[in-house]
């Protein structure tokens, strides 16, 4: 973003840290802003747990939506500072008392040490050796909490890309990988900036290219409660226990080892991004609609849903609700899901009129009462982003 070069041949130490400094008074007097996408799993297949650190691996594929968080930050030497407020997108679907309690929760939850946002950038900043410097964040938030759209992810990943171009790329993307494994699971995801398949731990990124997704429009529908991934997990975990099912098997068809030969691309060029025809011969599928191959019965798939549609009624009747529309042709939807371990729900439709539609009948459902948030967003946001920027 910024880069500062000197010549060093030709200019004396005192001279080379004085601009040094300059640079850095620059650096610090700026005010930066970034946006952190939500995300989607179109598919999260869930094995068994990693006896290294006892989490479970996975296999997902996740597209990016275009619902954003807004973080504007400056560099400082007075400590960490942050700010979380409700965004537009949040504002406009709360009257005055629910904004009040709801802005209170986020400053509860959010504001402090604990943060993600916060704790990427001690993390970096350690990292590069650079002593006393902090962070004075706003964070208008859009993308709300414990709902399986990696509100906090994203904004943490989007931290530590934005602080790496300020300094000038002092860390490669696998040092910049080594902070976000610390910070969570999805973390690595957002780092690379694309739609990916992601499998391991999360911490192995496969980039797809754009040419090999199709574009859809995401109704994201969530309700008035969030779930926690840890809860969701243990719950899957009873599930599998009591009716003796198995575990998705990752290591199934030696697929664990064809990741190991293209993981080695996980570096940030974008020349790292793999096409379908590429991916699809590493794992023997004939596209990225095909994955029997792999125990996937279709494009869209999430293993929670055995689990996590029957603890909470409302998400299940906001699937149901999908499938019927289906059934009575009065929506095209492609899929009806849960995000992630959730607790939100999303439609995919190929247009924006039949994503809209969606949302517009689940007012009128007995179960809309139920309902907190509704956003319309899409996987190809580049022009979106562009406006947003601007």
């Amino acid at each position: 973003m910024f880069n500062f070069y000197f010549d060093t041949r030709h200019i004396s130490s005192a001279v080379y840290q004085f601009c040094i400094q300059i640079g850095n008074i620059i650096v610090e007097y700026l005010n930066y802003t970034y946006l952190a996408p939500a995300k989607v799993n179109f598919v999260l297949k869930i094995g068994e747990k990693n006896p290294a650190n006892n989490l479970h691996y996975i296999f997902s594929i996740i597209r990016r939506v275009s619902v954003f968080d807004r973080i504007t930050f400056k560099i400082n030497e007075d400590g960490n500072k942050l700010k979380v407020i409700p965004g537009k997108t949040i504002l406009k679907q709360l009257d005055k008392k629910e904004l009040e309690e709801y802005a209170d929760n986020l400053e509860k939850k959010l504001s402090d040490d604990d943060n993600l946002i916060i704790k990427a950038s001690n993390l970096f900043f350690n990292k590069i050796n650079l002593k006393n410097k902090y962070i004075n964040a706003a964070v208008e938030k859009n993308i709300p909490m414990q709902a399986g759209l990696g509100g906090g992810s994203s904004d943490a990943a989007g931290m530590l890309n934005i602080l790496n171009r300020i300094y000038n790329n002092p860390l490669n993307y696998d040092e910049l990988n080594s902070i976000a494994v610390k910070l969570g699971s999805d973390v690595s995801f957002f780092l690379k900036e694309k739609d990916a398949l992601v499998a391991g731990n999360g911490e192995i990124i496969i980039p797809i290219a754009e040419k090999s997704l199709k574009k859809y429009y995401i109704a994201v529908i969530v309700p008035k409660f969030g779930i926690s991934t840890k809860a969701a997990y243990e719950a899957f975990d009873d599930l599998v226990l009591t009716k003796k099912i198995n575990y998705y098997n990752i290591l199934n068809l030696n697929f664990s080892s064809k990741l190991d030969i293209l993981k080695n691309t996980n570096s940030a060029n974008e020349s790292d991004s793999i096409n379908a025809e590429n991916y699809c011969e590493a794992v023997k599928l004939k596209d990225l609609n095909d994955l029997s191959e792999l125990g996937i019965g279709s494009e869209f798939e999430n293993d929670f849903e055995d689990v996590i549609l029957d603890m909470y009624p409302v998400l299940k009747d906001i699937k149901n609700f999908t499938i019927q529309q289906r059934t009575d042709k009065k929506a095209k939807a492609e899929a009806g899901m849960l995000s992630g371990s959730g607790s939100a729900m999303f439609g995919v439709f190929k247009t924006a009129k039949d994503a809209s539609a969606y949302i517009a009948d689940i007012e009128n459902k007995t179960f809309s009462s139920q309902i907190k948030f509704k956003f319309l967003g899409e996987t190809d946001f580049k022009e979106k982003l562009n406006q947003l920027k601007s």
